[in-house]
């Protein structure tokens, strides 16, 4: 039986899963894995390959001795590879910093500072030189830089952590009086005298230095009191989180059928801005053009930290963190096993979803690894819905919960996941009762995870062995990073063979369940030339769970790592609460949008959009809408035409009164004002009000009349650029008039 992609078009369908597992233009890996291919194909192996279990997929594959004989002999020559410590480097950053100052061009010279803190050796790695206090030095020429900046905390942060790194003691003096300076301008001139104070009794008999310090010390106001810094409330569920799914409005359920597998619809009445879903990544990564300036763990700006400058780390001078609890976190995790072999991962041309189908395993280590492989790959007859989806309607529960008390404590080990760095959540623990919470709360998402769709019986065969191949090599990276290490000598093959059936399960899973995560880079005027750039890429368990529309009824934005789904439209109960796969019928025509969805995530689409064939944007036009049946319940919609007004519904019989006509027209009429008005309040850079605006309009637009209508769906685009303005946005610096005549 023939696949949806083979039917509409089997070559472009190759192409698109083939860049979910790596690059067609750069690398190796592309070579090695047709090479592979080309082996398998000998003897008609690949067809009785295509037929064997998904269980039995890899022992099948290593069972095959030429092709393992030529995997190895690659294998062998695998090492590792990533831009290390150089103290040398790190001295001549700094020295260019001290020329960059005296040229007055901070922002250079704040770039050269922290490029020295990031590419130098750790303290006592290199005593030949600076005596092995490059980092210190390092991070005392970045304060420096920040103060001038007028970035205090953050001159603050690297003047703490170069003491720790062995500041030489001959600079303890001034030490305690840049720390003063650092204090004052933070706002805090007690602490800024007692440093200062503590620089004078280092200076010695120098009283002309210490005059100065004097002035100092008289300079300060001690009446000012510390600033009290306020964190942003961050942005709650309408309706309250679903004790089972705790990322999920109660507005909202899920439910299975057997076409559309398991999907989100409206619980109750949705209006348009309601708050739907608010969701941590299972798995992200950072993509590497970004290496260097996001912070590889929360993928924050480096650039848009005020309180502190990029944190390095202790081996690699690839990736920089906005901080030392994102640093910690990443190293104590995953970045100790990727960290060697970040060259590596560029030069094969893996993909971003290969690297999250890595990060998964690295990020939970080997014994939680093992444990979710036992649970969810090994032994299938323990499924998702007896686990973790169990509020889901549609299908019988295979399983029941034991007890209430099981039922509230399942819900209650959901509600925390694990490493993620927002406000939300839980310290790092530090107990070995708390180890074991979030080792179990770990393995309990993963339970969400490993039931999304991977589509492996629709999956060629071909298509298969490249992904086993791909698992292979990033297997054995993780052999050659002490990954393994604490598994019993004879365990050690077992436990490869199993973390290489995880991996070939992630890279299935991903190709059609992750999400790309977005920053909205602007200038100076709020929406005017703002746009989304693409950073990262996660896979977001119960985000994954909404279906797609060509008329999606969310708009989605990034937290943080969190992925934020807002109503652009109002829904009745029942009704299916939509995302959108990339193709949106406003700017894709039918024949696109079926091509790639069939091709790309392996569907027919057959939503209202499809169904009915919309207009694009450009051929839309300022025509009369479609007004709606009087019986709420009835979905027929006809044109507004005076001269030849339907006397009653066609599909249900109701009567179409043109009295009620006349009002619905009129609704019509209001809501284009309210639009225009939304528009001038975005143009006044007033998102709020305008969500305000367009939200009771869409709302109302939709009580009369029904779509498509070319003004409410630019309405709707509206209100998805208003809502990115609460999620991560970057303003990009705009040289002043000064800077701009200097240069020219």
């Amino acid at each position: 039986m023939s696949q949806i992609y083979e039917e509409v078009d089997p070559v472009y369908a190759k192409k698109c899963s083939s860049v979910t597992l790596c690059s067609n233009t750069v690398g190796f890996f592309k070579n090695l894995s047709e090479e592979i291919v080309a082996l398998a194909e000998e003897d008609d192996w690949l067809k009785s390959f295509e037929k064997v279990e998904d269980a039995e997929k890899v022992s099948t594959v290593m069972k095959n001795k030429t092709i393992m004989e030529c995997l190895m002999e690659v294998f062998s020559r695998i090492q590792p590879l990533h831009r290390g410590k150089d103290a040398k480097v790190s001295q001549e950053k700094r020295k260019a910093v001290e020329d960059s100052i005296k040229q007055g061009d901070l922002e250079k010279c704040l770039a050269l500072a922290s490029q020295a803190v990031l590419r130098s050796p750790m303290t006592g790695a290199e005593e030949v030189i600076d005596g092995g206090v490059s980092l210190a030095l390092a991070l005392w020429t970045r304060s420096e830089v920040l103060l001038r900046l007028n970035r205090h905390r953050a001159a603050l942060e690297d003047l703490k952590l170069a003491l720790k790194e062995r500041l030489p003691a001959r600079m303890r003096a001034q030490y305690y009086w840049r720390m003063g300076h650092c204090y004052k301008g933070a706002g805090e001139p007690t602490r800024a005298k007692v440093s200062y104070e503590l620089a004078g009794r280092l200076l010695g008999n120098n009283e002309k230095v210490k005059g100065q310090l004097q002035k100092d010390i008289d300079s300060l106001d001690l009446s000012i009191k510390p600033n009290c810094s306020h964190t942003k409330s961050g942005i709650t569920l309408t309706g309250g989180a679903k004790q089972s799914m705790p990322s999920l409005s109660k507005l909202l359920k899920i439910t299975e059928d057997e076409i559309k597998g398991r999907f989100a619809v409206a619980n109750e009445p949705v209006k348009t801005g309601n708050v739907l879903l608010i969701d941590s990544p299972y798995a992200a990564c950072l993509l590497p053009d970004f290496y260097g300036t996001n912070c590889l763990h929360c993928f924050k700006r480096l650039d848009d930290c005020e309180e502190c400058a990029p944190v390095w780390c202790p081996q690699c001078s690839e990736v920089a963190f906005c901080s030392l609890k994102c640093r910690d976190i990443a190293i104590t995790t995953y970045h100790s096993y990727e960290c060697p072999f970040l060259g590596l991962f560029f030069g094969s041309g893996m993909s971003i979803l290969s690297h999250i189908a890595l990060r998964m395993v690295t990020q939970a280590g080997l014994e939680a690894s093992l444990t979710i492989y036992s649970k969810h790959l090994f032994n299938k007859m323990e499924t998702v819905e007896s686990v973790t989806l169990h509020d889901i309607e549609g299908t019988q529960r295979k399983l029941k919960m034991k007890s209430r008390r099981e039922r509230l404590n399942r819900s209650k080990k959901i509600l925390y996941p694990i490493d993620d760095n927002t406000s939300k959540e839980k310290e790092i623990s530090t107990t070995s009762d708390e180890k074991q919470n979030s080792h179990e709360q770990l393995v309990f998402r993963a339970a969400q995870v490993y039931s999304l769709c991977t589509h492996s019986r629709q999956r060629k065969g071909d298509d298969y062995l490249k992904r086993i191949v791909m698992a292979m090599f990033l297997t054995e990276c993780l052999k050659r990073s002490d990954f393994f290490k604490n598994c019993e000598k004879d365990k050690i093959l077992k436990a490869e063979v199993s973390i290489c059936e995880l991996i070939v399960c992630n890279l299935q899973l991903l190709q059609f369940n992750a999400h790309e995560i977005y920053e909205t880079i602007r200038g100076q005027h709020m929406f005017t030339g703002s746009k989304p750039v693409y950073t990262a890429v996660g896979i977001y368990p119960t985000g994954a769970l909404f279906n797609h529309e060509c008329n999606p009824a969310v708009a989605r934005y990034f937290d943080g790592r969190n992925i934020v789904l807002r109503a652009t439209r109002p829904l009745a109960a029942g009704e299916i609460v939509s995302e959108n796969y990339g193709p949106h019928f406003l700017m894709r025509n039918l024949k696109e949008r079926q091509r790639c969805l069939a091709c790309r995530y392996w569907f027919k689409c057959d939503c209202v959009a499809c169904k009915e064939d919309w207009p694009t944007l450009k051929q839309m036009n300022a025509s009369a809408p479609f007004l709606r049946c009087p019986n709420i319940s009835c979905s027929w919609k006809f044109i507004a035409n005076q001269k030849s007004l339907p006397s009653r519904c066609s599909k249900c019989s109701v009567p179409i009164e043109r009295n009620l006509v006349k009002v619905y027209l009129e609704t019509v009429d209001s809501c284009l004002s309210k639009y225009e008005e939304g528009a001038r309040l975005m143009e006044a850079e007033r998102p709020m009000e305008a969500i305000d605006v367009l939200c009771e309009a869409v709302d109302m637009y939709h009580e009369v009349a029904r779509m498509p209508h070319r003004e409410t769906h630019i309405a709707q685009e509206s209100l998805r650029s208003c809502f990115a303005t609460f999620g991560n946005v970057h303003i990009v610096k705009t040289p002043s008039l000064d800077e701009t005549k200097e240069n020219n």
